[in-house]
């Protein structure tokens, strides 16, 4: 069957307008990633944090320095962990999730991140980033990061964002 040039223009017009992401039976589980590495950054829990990712994960971050496997993200995390845990600094992650796809046992999404790092005398300072993140089903049912790519991002795009129904969303 082929599309009339008339029809066609308007299909289109209706896929690219529909919603970003519309809730799906997955979302529980895959916003719990982002919540478990908060906690996890928030408790200086080296192995909670690392434990999102697989193995065979790669970590794009957005600071400088070439990329990093989910097998070495613990053995790299651990003296930033320590270093900042005993100088008593507390970090405040927050995820905001603007876009999601799930195709079968790979999950893609989309959003903004923003890593508050409050001193023991109240000074704050805080990064952002805007990431891409693809997780797998691993072959318990959970999700595990597989690619994590982030670039710096403002703080007026963090801000700018509004919950999409079903996706994670730290306010």
């Amino acid at each position: 069957m082929r599309l009339s040039t008339s029809l066609a223009l308007p299909l289109a017009c209706i896929v690219l307008a529909a919603p970003a992401a519309a809730a799906n039976r997955e979302d529980g589980a895959l916003n719990a990633v982002y919540a478990g590495l908060s906690r996890a950054r928030a408790a200086h829990d080296v192995p909670g944090m690392s434990s999102a990712f697989g193995a065979d994960g790669l970590l794009i971050d957005a600071r400088p320095g070439p990329a990093i496997s989910g097998g070495e993200l613990e053995a790299r995390l651990k003296p930033m962990a320590a270093r900042i845990q005993a100088e008593g600094v507390k970090l405040e992650t927050a995820y905001r999730l603007e876009r999601r796809s799930v195709m079968g046992d790979i999950a893609v999404d989309a959003g903004y991140m923003r890593q508050t790092m409050v001193r023991p005398d109240g000074q704050r300072g805080a990064r952002y980033a805007r990431f891409l993140v693809t997780m797998r089903r691993d072959p318990n049912g959970g999700w595990r990061i597989v690619g994590d790519a982030s670039m710096p991002a403002e703080q007026a795009a963090f801000d700018a964002l509004t919950k999409t129904e079903g996706l994670h969303f730290d306010s």
